[in-house]
C-alpha cells in the first residue's frame, strides 16, 4: 500500500494525512515517498545506531529533536538526501505514525519500542489480551517451535494484537509468513508479564514454545 502524503494545515498548527479535514485548505508538507524515507531513518536512529548521527539518548532513549535534525543533515551517511528536513517534518512523522513508533515530549523525541540498545522505558501491564500474533518469515519456524520465540538482536519479543499487522511485520523479511498465535494466558501461569508498547503493540521477554497455540504458514502473494 502507497504511504500517504503529509499535509500542514493552513488555519492551524496541525498535520494531517488528508487536506479535507482542514477548514481553510492545506499545503503539503512532504510526499509519501519523503515520509517512507525519513521515517525509515528516524526508526533506525532512534532504536538501532543513533552514533552513527552522533546521536546520545538518554537513558530512557530521548534525543532533543533540534539535535536529531541536525545529526540527520551534517553527520549521516546520505546528508545530501535529507538537506530538507526540518523539525517540523520529524514532529509530523512521529504524529501521524500509524503503529506509534514515536513519542515527543518536551522538544525531544524517542521511539517507543523496538530498541537494539538498553533503555528504560516504562510499559503499561496488559492484563486483559488473550490472543496475539507474531509474523516471521516461515524458514524461521522449525528453530522457534525448538526454542521458542526469543528477543534476538532487541530487548523484547514483539507481539501484536492485530493479525494483518503480524503478517505485514514478517513480510519485511521474506514473501512466505509463518503466523504465529501466541496464548497470553499461558504467559501469565509462567509469570511472564506482557506490557503495552503501542496501540496494537504487545512486548514479552521471552514465548516458550508450548505457549505458542499454533501457527500457519501464508504464502507468496
Amino acid at each position: 500500500m502507497p504511504v500517504k502524503p503529509i499535509y500542514r494545515c493552513l488555519d492551524e498548527e496541525r498535520f494531517v494525512e488528508n487536506p479535507n479535514d482542514c477548514l481553510q485548505g492545506a499545503t503539503i508538507l512532504m510526499s509519501g515517498q519523503q515520509r517512507l524515507q525519513l521515517s525509515k531513518l528516524i526508526s533506525g536512529l532512534l532504536r538501532h545506531f543513533p552514533h552513527e548521527a552522533d546521536l546520545v539518548p538518554d537513558r530512557e532513549g530521548w534525543i532533543p529533536i533540534k539535535d536529531l535534525v541536525r545529526g540527520i543533515k551534517e553527520k549521516w551517511r546520505n546528508k545530501e538526501s535529507y538537506a530538507w528536513v526540518t523539525e517540523e517534518h520529524v514532529k509530523a512523522i512521529a504524529l501521524l505514525d500509524p503503529k506509534g513508533r514515536f513519542q515527543i515530549k518536551e522538544g525531544k523525541i524517542r521511539a517507543t519500542y523496538g530498541h537494539s540498545y538498553p533503555v528504560e522505558v516504562k510499559y503499561d501491564e496488559d492484563q486483559k489480551s488473550t490472543h496475539l500474533f507474531h509474523g516471521t518469515p516461515s524458514r524461521n519456524i522449525s528453530r522457534i517451535l525448538k526454542e521458542g520465540l526469543k528477543p534476538g538482536k532487541r530487548l523484547w519479543v514483539h507481539l501484536t494484537t492485530d493479525r494483518s499487522l503480524a503478517v505485514e511485520t514478517g513480510r519485511r523479511y521474506s514473501r512466505e509468513v509463518a503466523l504465529l498465535h501466541i496464548d497470553v494466558n499461558c504467559l501469565r501461569a509462567r509469570g511472564i508479564k506482557v506490557y503495552k508498547a503501542a496501540e496494537d503493540v504487545r512486548l514479552v521477554k521471552y514465548v516458550p514454545v508450548e505457549c505458542i497455540k499454533k501457527y500457519e504458514v501464508i504464502g507468496k502473494v
